[in-house]
């Protein structure tokens, strides 16, 4: 069966590696970060120039301001911006911020991770690629600390992407691999519905959106999309054979 899986990348590549922290850049204030987010959410321009360059220089100030400042999720929302963690996730937040595509897409959803080392000093990380988070899991991976992170975009007039990421803590770097989910680094389908079933460390991959035909785009190429699961095993997502 031929799925329809888009690479994400992050950083340029996905891969069993840990990637780096950038140099800090100085810290902007919180009002300085509050007036460029309120800046990038009233945008109207698409994907200009313009709106290239301030989508990075926002990205950039986030990602300065996170690795100097804890911020609660009432924090977060006087920003501006969106939040996600969960009891079980203490150690990683996912911060996002949106603005309109100027076209079918609608709005788009930018996230930056923000995590911990064991000595409390603060690292952020911004995604690559676009995608509202949802929903945060710890996975149960002895010795090491994984995360679930599902959600939804829309991605054209005919598709809402359904997302799966995996990432990975390590100390000071985060962690990602290119097999994360049955030998892919994403798990990316047009108009499906993700579920996890923690108890069963189950990820469903099932057709029933309201949107559309479940993985439009291949199912117009002749493959049909047929649902799924995954099952955590030893750190990936894996298909029972």
């Amino acid at each position: 069966m031929k799925q329809y899986l888009l690479s994400l990348t992050l950083a340029g590549c996905w891969a069993t590696a840990a990637l780096a922290q950038t140099p800090a850049r100085p810290a902007p204030t919180a009002t300085e970060l509050k007036e460029n987010l309120a800046q990038v959410a009233a945008s109207t321009e698409g994907e200009s120039d313009a709106q290239s360059d301030l989508l990075n220089k926002t990205s950039r100030q986030l990602v300065a301001y996170l690795k100097a400042h804890e911020v609660t999720a009432a924090a977060a929302e006087k920003l501006g911006l969106g939040y996600l963690d969960s009891p079980e996730a203490a150690h990683l937040k996912v911060f996002s911020y949106t603005y309109s595509s100027g076209g079918t897409r609608g709005t788009i959803t930018n996230s930056v991770f923000q995590w911990k080392n064991q000595a409390g000093q603060l690292f952020a990380y911004a995604a690559h690629e676009e995608g509202g988070m949802g929903e945060l899991y710890k996975l149960p991976s002895p010795g090491r600390t994984q995360y679930l992170l599902l959600g939804n975009e829309q991605g054209s007039s005919i598709c809402v992407r359904g997302i799966a990421w995996l990432i990975e803590l390590k100390g000071n770097y985060l962690l990602l691999d290119k097999q994360a989910f049955d030998n892919k680094p994403v798990v990316d389908i047009c108009n499906v519905e993700l579920t996890y079933d923690a108890p069963r460390q189950t990820l469903t991959v099932a057709g029933g959106s309201d949107f559309g035909t479940p993985d439009v785009y291949a199912a117009n190429l002749g493959h049909p999309f047929r649902p799924f699961k995954l099952y955590f095993a030893q750190g990936r997502f894996v298909r029972k054979k």
